[in-house]
């Protein structure tokens, strides 16, 4: 407004915008996700698959199982009755079902967990993976004296489980970087 005379000013007209481009040096390359949470995800899934596999061979043959691991358990107590031989013998079986089956499942929730990049996810996988290893293994104690069944499946598949569990995790807790093609 111009003081003096209070009337307003024609407004201004604004100018043309100017015609300008500007093209990146080199085009934009898009990053490709890591293949190593599909990797790890499936080496998991190889070993829930194996826990159950290890399952149903105790299962369907129960009872030659468990005769195998009541004489391991009474020659660690040899004044230990045969009803409280037995029942070791089933609550060590099943116990050792059901801890497969809480680890599996904690498994699947860390990986979960390490798509969304969550801070704590590798340190929760670290340690499932370890327990899982470890259960393996002394799960593989308590079947030893099982007869060979299925070629002997109970002697060798919790260290087949034991070794998925372990690649799953390693690969699990591998940095990953996004690829760039």
């Amino acid at each position: 407004m111009d003081p003096i005379s209070r009337r307003p000013r024609p407004a201004r007209p604004q100018p043309p915008r100017p015609d300008v481009s500007v093209e990146p040096l080199r085009p934009r390359q898009e990053p490709t996700p890591s293949v190593l949470p599909r990797l790890a995800t499936a080496l998991w899934t190889l070993t829930a698959v194996l826990i159950l596999v290890l399952a149903a061979v105790i299962a369907l043959n129960w009872e030659p199982v468990l005769s195998g691991v009541e004489s391991a358990v009474s020659q660690q107590d040899s004044t230990a009755s045969a009803v409280d031989v037995r029942n070791t013998a089933s609550a060590t079986l099943l116990s050792s079902g059901a801890a497969g089956a809480v680890l599996v499942l904690l498994g699947f929730v860390a990986l979960n967990l390490l798509r969304g990049a969550a801070t704590s996810s590798k340190v929760l996988m670290g340690a499932v993976g370890l327990l899982t290893i470890g259960a393996a293994v002394t799960f593989s104690t308590f079947v030893s004296d099982a007869p060979a069944l299925l070629g002997g499946v109970l002697q060798w598949g919790p260290f087949v489980v034991a070794a998925a569990a372990g690649a799953a995790t390693v690969v699990a807790l591998l940095p990953r970087r996004a690829s760039t093609r």
